[in-house]
């Protein structure tokens, strides 16, 4: 057998690119959804109903007789004095808390900046969000990943560091699993965004993410149903048992394995990532997507 040696071209740059698209594409998907059963609305409050009683009075007079056949006059009858009902008082006015006045919302074009402020004010880590027009960025990314599609001109996150390998055993291509390690930090980050934090900023900005929407294509369409779509796009890729093969064509490295090579784009370029990390993705959406339900 011949020595196992690591590999970099062209293909590999392209397919570390791609792979970092689909990244980012989940970590702005997992943002989203795991705030999106905050925003869902809360049941019916209960009915107040009040009982009204009515008390009839009735007023009756009696005459006697008396005597043993001698006829008594009735005592003059007395008009009885009106009851006078004291008035009940008037009910005191409810006391209402005054409703929030709707927080003015930038311009969709210079948003970035106060989304990134805010989701820094409530602790959520942005040093690794990259774009100038996240929202915007962040719904492109989203509705192609639904389609099973992943579009290059997006970025959201800073490029890991490192480079794609491909190992060579005994003349066939491997993924170096090695490569797999650069995507570490990025899903620790991903993995730890607490859904509590992201909540006000999902609700703040929904006005503006459904804007950028409608600006694709869509404007009569709720963005959530395409965040659902998405989700079970990413929980749908397989998670790989081994060594993966692939194939160099020249200009990018494919799957030797058909069953891999034939999946939607987004999911073969997130086998890229390790089974390891897969699966911490995967349990994270399943988390989210169990809130939805």
């Amino acid at each position: 057998m011949s020595d196992d040696r690591v590999e970099t071209s062209p293909a590999t740059e392209e397919a570390s690119r791609k792979t970092t698209w689909v990244v980012v594409t989940l970590i702005v998907l997992a943002v989203i959804a795991a705030i999106v059963w905050w925003w869902l609305p809360a049941s019916d409050d209960k009915k107040q109903q009040t009982e009204t009683v009515e008390v009839d009075q009735q007023q009756s007079s009696e005459v006697e007789v008396e005597g043993y056949g001698e006829a008594v006059e009735p005592e003059p009858e007395i008009d009885p004095e009106p009851i006078t009902e004291e008035p009940e008082p008037a009910p005191e006015p409810e006391t209402t808390e005054p409703e929030p006045e709707p927080v003015a919302l930038p311009e969709l074009d210079s948003s970035t900046p106060t989304v990134l402020q805010n989701l820094d004010s409530t602790d959520v880590n942005i040093r690794p969000l990259k774009s100038s027009q996240l929202i915007r960025d962040a719904v492109v990314l989203m509705d192609n990943i639904s389609n099973g599609s992943i579009v290059r001109e997006r970025t959201i996150v800073q490029r890991p560091d490192g480079r794609f390998s491909v190992l060579e055993v005994d003349g066939e291509l491997y993924i170096d699993e090695s490569s797999y390690r650069r995507y570490d930090a990025l899903v620790d980050w991903f993995v730890s965004l607490q859904p509590e934090a992201l909540v006000e900023n999902y609700e703040l900005f929904k006005p503006l993410i459904q804007e950028a929407y409608a600006e694709i294509g869509y404007p009569e369409s709720d963005f959530d149903s395409t965040l659902l779509e998405a989700i079970e796009t990413v929980l749908e890729t397989p998670v790989p048992d081994g060594l993966v093969q692939v194939e160099d064509d020249s200009v990018m490295y494919t799957f030797a394995d058909d069953s891999y090579e034939s999946l939607p784009a987004a999911q073969k370029q997130l086998m890229r990532m390790g089974p390891e990390n897969i699966q911490r993705v995967k349990k994270k959406l399943r988390e989210i997507r169990r809130a939805l339900q």
